[in-house]
Protein backbone atom coordinates (compact mmCIF):
# COMPACT_ATOMS: atom_id res chain seq x y z
CA UNK A 1 0.00 0.00 0.00
CA UNK A 2 1.14 3.41 -1.08
CA UNK A 3 1.21 5.40 2.33
CA UNK A 4 1.64 9.32 3.01
CA UNK A 5 2.76 9.28 6.39
CA UNK A 6 6.15 7.27 5.01
CA UNK A 7 6.89 10.13 2.67
CA UNK A 8 8.97 12.76 3.66
CA UNK A 9 9.05 16.48 2.36
CA UNK A 10 12.28 15.52 0.24
CA UNK A 11 11.35 12.70 -0.96
CA UNK A 12 8.38 14.62 -2.30
CA UNK A 13 10.45 17.15 -3.58
CA UNK A 14 12.30 14.91 -5.92
CA UNK A 15 9.64 13.12 -6.70
CA UNK A 16 7.61 16.12 -8.05
CA UNK A 17 10.57 17.37 -9.81
CA UNK A 18 10.91 13.94 -11.62
CA UNK A 19 7.54 14.73 -12.82
CA UNK A 20 7.37 17.95 -13.51
CA UNK A 21 9.93 17.54 -16.15
CA UNK A 22 8.70 14.32 -17.91
CA UNK A 23 10.34 11.09 -17.97
CA UNK A 24 13.22 9.95 -17.65
CA UNK A 25 15.26 13.27 -16.64
CA UNK A 26 18.90 12.95 -16.26
CA UNK A 27 20.92 13.37 -13.05
CA UNK A 28 22.55 15.88 -14.40
CA UNK A 29 19.29 17.58 -14.97
CA UNK A 30 17.38 16.72 -11.58
CA UNK A 31 20.82 18.45 -9.80
CA UNK A 32 20.26 21.97 -11.67
CA UNK A 33 16.62 21.10 -11.32
CA UNK A 34 16.90 20.93 -7.48
CA UNK A 35 20.04 22.87 -7.17
CA UNK A 36 21.50 20.15 -5.92
CA UNK A 37 25.51 18.14 -6.30
CA UNK A 38 24.83 15.20 -8.95
CA UNK A 39 26.58 12.79 -6.16
CA UNK A 40 23.66 14.33 -3.57
CA UNK A 41 20.93 13.56 -5.98
CA UNK A 42 22.28 10.37 -6.99
CA UNK A 43 22.32 8.81 -3.17
CA UNK A 44 17.87 10.31 -2.89
CA UNK A 45 17.72 8.74 -6.08
CA UNK A 46 18.90 5.43 -5.02
CA UNK A 47 17.13 5.80 -2.11
CA UNK A 48 13.58 6.74 -3.60
CA UNK A 49 14.62 3.44 -6.02
CA UNK A 50 14.73 1.09 -2.95
CA UNK A 51 11.33 2.32 -1.87
CA UNK A 52 9.85 1.65 -5.72
CA UNK A 53 9.24 4.99 -6.14
CA UNK A 54 11.62 5.58 -9.30
CA UNK A 55 13.87 3.23 -11.49
CA UNK A 56 16.85 3.89 -13.06
CA UNK A 57 17.64 3.26 -16.60
CA UNK A 58 20.48 4.46 -19.20
CA UNK A 59 18.19 7.00 -20.29
CA UNK A 60 17.82 8.48 -16.56
CA UNK A 61 15.17 8.46 -13.93
CA UNK A 62 11.27 7.83 -14.12
CA UNK A 63 8.65 7.66 -12.06
CA UNK A 64 7.08 3.87 -10.84
CA UNK A 65 3.45 4.10 -10.62
CA UNK A 66 4.14 3.57 -6.91
CA UNK A 67 5.76 6.71 -7.24
CA UNK A 68 2.78 8.41 -9.91
CA UNK A 69 0.33 7.43 -7.34
CA UNK A 70 1.52 8.77 -4.54
CA UNK A 71 2.06 12.02 -5.94
CA UNK A 72 -1.75 11.66 -7.01
CA UNK A 73 -2.57 10.59 -3.85
CA UNK A 74 -0.74 13.67 -2.12
CA UNK A 75 -2.04 16.04 -4.73
CA UNK A 76 -5.87 14.97 -3.54
CA UNK A 77 -5.01 14.86 -0.04
CA UNK A 78 -4.40 18.62 -0.92
CA UNK A 79 -7.30 19.28 -2.16
CA UNK A 80 -9.41 17.59 0.30
CA UNK A 81 -7.66 19.75 2.76
CA UNK A 82 -7.99 22.80 0.90
CA UNK A 83 -11.57 22.60 0.30
CA UNK A 84 -11.92 21.42 4.09
CA UNK A 85 -10.41 24.66 5.43
CA UNK A 86 -12.49 26.79 2.93
CA UNK A 87 -15.48 25.46 4.24
CA UNK A 88 -14.26 26.33 7.64
CA UNK A 89 -13.56 30.30 6.46
CA UNK A 90 -9.93 30.11 5.57
CA UNK A 91 -8.77 32.11 2.43
CA UNK A 92 -8.43 30.27 -0.54
CA UNK A 93 -4.25 31.36 0.03
CA UNK A 94 -4.53 30.81 3.69
CA UNK A 95 -6.19 27.13 3.00
CA UNK A 96 -3.67 26.18 0.29
CA UNK A 97 -0.48 27.52 2.71
CA UNK A 98 -1.66 25.19 5.58
CA UNK A 99 -2.99 22.49 3.31
CA UNK A 100 0.91 21.90 1.86
CA UNK A 101 1.55 21.63 5.26
CA UNK A 102 -0.79 18.46 6.12
CA UNK A 103 -0.95 16.52 2.68
CA UNK A 104 1.47 14.20 3.79
CA UNK A 105 0.34 13.73 7.24
CA UNK A 106 -3.50 13.26 7.24
CA UNK A 107 -4.18 9.72 7.80
CA UNK A 108 -5.90 8.42 4.55
CA UNK A 109 -9.42 7.18 6.90
CA UNK A 110 -9.43 11.01 7.38
CA UNK A 111 -9.55 11.87 4.42
CA UNK A 112 -11.56 9.56 2.99
CA UNK A 113 -14.13 10.64 6.31
CA UNK A 114 -13.63 14.55 4.81
CA UNK A 115 -13.92 13.64 1.52
CA UNK A 116 -17.12 12.06 2.18
CA UNK A 117 -18.41 14.64 4.70
CA UNK A 118 -18.25 17.29 2.09
CA UNK A 119 -20.35 15.48 -0.38
CA UNK A 120 -17.19 14.18 -2.46
CA UNK A 121 -16.54 17.50 -4.28
CA UNK A 122 -14.81 16.57 -7.85
CA UNK A 123 -12.62 19.54 -7.14
CA UNK A 124 -10.34 22.06 -5.06
CA UNK A 125 -11.39 25.89 -4.35
CA UNK A 126 -8.63 26.47 -7.33
CA UNK A 127 -10.85 24.37 -9.53
CA UNK A 128 -8.16 21.11 -10.08
CA UNK A 129 -9.99 17.60 -9.81
CA UNK A 130 -10.42 15.36 -6.70
CA UNK A 131 -10.00 11.72 -8.07
CA UNK A 132 -10.04 10.38 -4.38
CA UNK A 133 -11.89 7.57 -4.71
CA UNK A 134 -10.28 6.20 -7.83
CA UNK A 135 -6.75 6.97 -6.09
CA UNK A 136 -7.68 5.89 -2.68
CA UNK A 137 -8.64 2.18 -3.82
CA UNK A 138 -5.64 1.69 -6.11
CA UNK A 139 -3.09 2.87 -3.40
CA UNK A 140 -5.51 0.82 -1.05
CA UNK A 141 -5.20 -2.51 -3.46
CA UNK A 142 -1.67 -1.55 -4.59
CA UNK A 143 0.22 -4.60 -2.70
CA UNK A 144 -2.85 -6.49 -1.64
Amino acid sequence: MVDLGEVTVKELEYLRAINGEGSPISITSLSRKLGRSASSVYEEINHLASKGFVTKNPDGVCLTSDGKLLLELVDNSHRIIETWLVSLGFSVEEACRLASKMETTMPIEVLRKLYENMGKPSSCPHGKPITFEDTALRAVNTHN
